[in-house]
C-alpha cells in the first residue's frame, strides 16, 4: 500500500514538473545583439524589458529607442495560444499578438501582427519572438521581422537579469 502511494505520489510530481512553463519574469537588459539578417534598425529589440509573469499572461514593460528619445511600452500577452488585439495609440495600427508554448514549456513563441490603419485585415508586417532562458540563466530572443513594404530582418538579442 505504502508502495503504492509512493508510486502515485512520484508519478504526480514528474508529471507537474514536466508541464511547468518557464518563468521569466525579472528585469532584463544591456542585450548583447546579433543581427543575423537584413537592416539593423535601432529599435528593433528594447533595451530592457521587465516581466511579470502569471499562470495566463505576460506583462512587458519595455523600453526602446524613440525618434525623440527612449519609448517605454506595456504590453499584456495572454498565454493560453488566445489572441489579443489593440489599436497603437501612435500609429492607428490594429495589433494582434498570440504567444505559444513549446511542448516542455521551455520555449515560447510571440507572433504579433501589425495591420494597416486604414486596412486593420491587411498585415502591413509580422513579428515573430522565440524566447528562451539559457542555460547560464540568461534571456535570449530571437526576432524575425516580415514585412509588406520594408526589409525583413532578424536579430537575437541576449539579456542579463538584474
Amino acid at each position: 500500500m505504502i508502495k503504492t502511494i509512493i508510486a502515485i505520489t512520484s508519478s504526480l510530481l514528474i508529471t507537474n514538473a514536466s508541464n511547468a512553463q518557464t518563468n521569466f519574469s525579472g528585469t532584463w537588459s544591456d542585450p548583447e545583439l546579433e543581427m543575423i539578417s537584413g537592416i539593423q534598425y535601432s529599435n528593433a529589440v528594447p533595451k530592457q524589458i521587465k516581466v511579470t509573469q502569471s499562470k495566463d499572461s505576460l506583462k512587458l514593460e519595455s523600453i526602446s529607442a524613440g525618434n525623440d528619445g527612449d519609448v517605454t511600452n506595456t504590453t499584456t500577452i495572454a498565454l493560453n495560444g488566445k489572441q489579443s488585439s489593440r489599436i497603437s495609440k501612435t500609429s492607428g495600427r490594429t495589433i494582434r499578438t498570440t504567444a505559444t508554448w513549446n511542448d516542455r514549456g521551455t520555449t515560447l513563441t510571440i507572433l504579433t501582427l501589425y495591420s494597416y490603419a486604414n486596412n486593420p485585415h491587411k498585415a502591413e508586417f509580422t513579428n515573430t519572438e522565440v524566447w528562451e532562458l539559457s542555460d547560464d540563466g540568461n534571456l535570449k530572443i530571437v526576432k524575425t521581422s516580415d514585412a509588406d513594404v520594408t526589409d525583413d530582418w532578424t536579430i537575437k538579442g541576449i539579456y542579463k537579469k538584474g
